[in-house]
C-alpha cells in the first residue's frame, strides 16, 4: 500500500480465471459467486441457539476515528443476529501497530483476531513465534463456505508448513510500481505523462514545480522508493528475471546504488521532503496536499479516488512505471489468535464479513445516512468530515463485496481481475525461504538496516560516502551467509519445482 498506504497496499486476491475454480458463476456485481458469495455465514435462528461471546480484533488505520463506536454498535447489531457475537473493534495507527501487536503477542493478551501481513506485523514471523492459531478444521466446519469463495492459490499464500494459519482478503493481488501525481500540476506544466517511463523521467517537472511552487513539496516519500520491479528483479525471491543460474542477489545491488544516488541528488536539490527519513507512514509525506509527487508501491485499478480522498481532495493522475507483478495474498490477511477463547466464533465472524455485503461496508464506510449516502447502483457518495472514514477496504475483507465511492471506475473490481490475470507470475511462485538457520543473521542485519537503510533510500545521507560503510556493517552482521542460504535451499526447491 503503500507499502501499500504502501500501501499497498495494496496489495492482493481472488479470480475466476487466473484462480481457474471450476463452475464459477457470475454475480450481478461482476465478481464470481466463488469469490464472493452474498450469504451470511450462519442463518438468523443458528445464531439465536449460540451462547454469546465477545471478540476482539485488531487492524491497522490511518487514523482514529471520533465514531467508531457508533460504526462497533452498528457492526454487533449485525454479528448478534448473524453468529450472536458482538467484536471489540481495536484499530491502531499504522505508524504503531507493528510495536502494539508485538507487545499484545508477547504479553499473550486475550485476542480473537490478528491483522498480518508480508509487510508489516510480518505473516511468516509472527506464526514461527506461535502467534496464529493453523485454521484447517474451522475452515472444513466454521469457515467452509469462505473456504470455497478463493482458489487454492491464495490459501497457499495463507499457508506455513503445509497448514493454513490466515484468513487471505480478496482485493488486487499484483504490484505496478509508479508515481502519483496531482492533476492540478499535471494541467498547469503541461506535463506529458506518456512521457514518463523511468522514474529518471520526472526529474525535470520537479524542477519546475521547485522553481514555481512555493511551499509545495516536488516529491514526498518515506524512507525512500527503492524496488526490484523498477529494475528486473524477482520480487519473490531476488533473481533477475530469466537468469538461467537462479543467482540469488545481495541485500545491496547495483541498482538500488543507483536509486539511492538519484534520491540524494533529488533529496540536496530540494525536491524531496527533508523528513523523509523519519515519517512513519507513507501518507504523511502526501495528506496535506502539498506535495506535488510520490512513489507508490502497488498501482491498483481504482486507487486515484483513495489518494484523492488522502490528499486534502486533489485529483490525482497515475504513472505506472513497472510491468505488473502477481503477489498473491499475503499483503493482507487476518489470522486467529492463538491465545482466541472462542476460534470457532472468531471464523464464523471471518466468514461473516467476507461474504455479508452489509456488515462489509458497515466496516470499511460506515454508517448509511450519516457517514455516507447511496447514490446510483453500487456509487455512493462519502462523507469524510462525518466522525469515520478508513480508506483502507483491503484490511477488513473481500473488496468484492464493497460500494464504489464516487469516482471509481465501475469496473473497478473487472479491473482488478484483469490485471491480476496479466500480472506476471514469479517462476519461483510456491519458494518460501526458511529463515530459522540464519536467524541471527538476519537479526544482526535488521539492526543496520534500522540504522541505514531509511536515510540512504530517502537520499538523506550522501550514499557515496555511507553506502561503503552500510555494506561493510551487513557483510560484519552475516549478510554473505544469508546469500548462501538463501541461494542452498532455492537450488533445493529447483529440482522439484523447474522455473518456468
Amino acid at each position: 500500500m503503500e507499502k501499500r498506504s504502501r500501501y499497498h497496499l495494496t496489495m492482493v486476491i481472488a479470480l475466476c480465471s487466473v484462480f481457474a475454480v471450476t463452475g464459477c458463476g457470475k454475480t450481478s456485481s461482476g465478481a464470481t459467486a466463488t469469490e464472493s458469495p452474498n450469504a451470511s455465514a450462519a442463518p438468523t435462528d443458528a445464531g439465536k441457539k449460540l451462547d454469546p461471546v465477545e471478540l476482539t480484533w485488531y487492524y491497522p488505520q490511518n487514523k482514529a476515528n471520533p465514531d467508531l463506536k457508533l460504526v462497533n454498535d452498528e457492526v454487533n447489531k449485525i454479528t448478534k443476529e448473524k453468529i450472536n457475537a458482538t467484536i471489540k473493534l481495536q484499530p491502531v495507527d499504522f505508524g504503531t501497530y507493528e510495536q502494539k501487536l508485538n507487545t499484545v503477542v508477547a504479553a499473550s493478551e486475550p485476542v480473537d483476531i490478528i491483522w498480518t501481513s508480508n509487510w508489516l506485523f510480518k505473516f511468516e514471523e509472527n506464526q514461527k513465534k506461535g502467534a496464529f492459531l493453523a485454521l484447517d478444521d474451522l475452515l472444513k466446519t466454521a469457515g467452509a463456505d469462505l473456504y470455497k469463495s478463493l482458489q487454492k492459490k491464495f490459501w497457499d499464500d495463507a499457508s506455513i508448513g503445509g497448514k493454513v494459519y490466515a484468513v487471505p482478503n480478496f482485493q488486487f493481488s499484483a504490484s505496478r510500481a509508479g508515481l502519483v501525481i496531482q492533476k492540478r500540476f499535471v494541467d498547469k506544466y503541461k506535463l506529458d505523462i506518456n512521457s514518463i517511463k523511468k522514474i529518471e523521467d520526472i526529474e525535470p517537472f520537479l524542477k519546475q514545480i521547485k522553481e514555481g511552487e512555493p511551499g509545495i513539496t516536488p516529491f514526498g516519500t518515506t524512507k525512500g522508493f527503492y524496488t526490484g520491479m523498477l529494475y528486473g528483479i524477482d520480487p519473490k525471491v531476488p533473481v533477475y528475471e530469466n537468469d538461467p543460474n537462479h543467482k540469488v542477489l545481495p541485500d545491496v545491488t547495483k541498482e538500488m546504488k543507483q536509486n539511492y544516488a538519484l534520491a540524494h541528488s533529488w533529496y540536496t536539490k530540494g525536491y524531496i521532503n527533508q523528513d523523509a527519513a523519519t515519517l512513519k507512514s507513507a501518507a504523511d509525506a502526501y495528506n496535506k496536499g502539498t506535495t506535488a509527487v510520490w512513489f507508490d508501491w502497488t498501482g491498483k485499478p481504482g486507487s486515484e479516488v483513495e489518494f484523492k480522498a488522502a490528499n486534502a481532495g486533489n485529483d490525482v493522475v497515475l504513472v505506472p512505471l513497472s510491468k505488473a507483478y502477481f503477489t498473491g495474498a499475503a499483503s493482507t490477511l487476518n489470522a486467529i489468535s492463538r491465545t482466541s477463547k472462542n476460534p470457532e466464533r472468531a471464523m464464523m465472524f471471518l466468514q461473516l464479513v467476507n461474504t455479508d455485503k452489509k456488515l462489509y461496508n458497515t466496516l470499511v464506510y460506515g454508517i448509511e445516512g450519516k457517514h455516507y449516502t447511496k447514490t446510483t447502483g453500487d456509487f455512493i457518495k462519502i462523507n469524510q468530515e462525518a466522525g469515520y472514514f478508513t480508506n483502507t477496504d483491503w484490511v477488513f475483507g473481500n473488496i468484492s463485496n464493497e460500494y464504489l465511492p464516487e469516482g471509481a471506475p465501475a469496473d473497478k473490481i473487472a479491473q482488478t481481475i484483469k490485471m491480476n490475470n496479466e500480472a506476471r507470475v514469479s517462476p519461483y511462485n510456491g519458494f518460501v525461504f526458511n529463515s530459522e538457520p540464519v536467524k541471527t543473521e538476519l537479526a544482526n542485519m535488521k539492526a543496520v538496516q534500522d540504522e541505514y537503510s531509511a536515510a540512504l533510500g530517502s537520499g538523506t545521507l550522501d550514499p557515496e560516502k555511507n553506502l561503503p560503510i552500510y555494506e561493510q556493517k551487513l557483510k560484519a552482521a552475516g549478510a554473505d551467509k544469508v546469500v548462501a542460504e538463501k541461494q542452498k535451499q532455492l537450488d533445493e526447491w529447483l529440482k522439484t519445482h523447474p522455473a518456468k
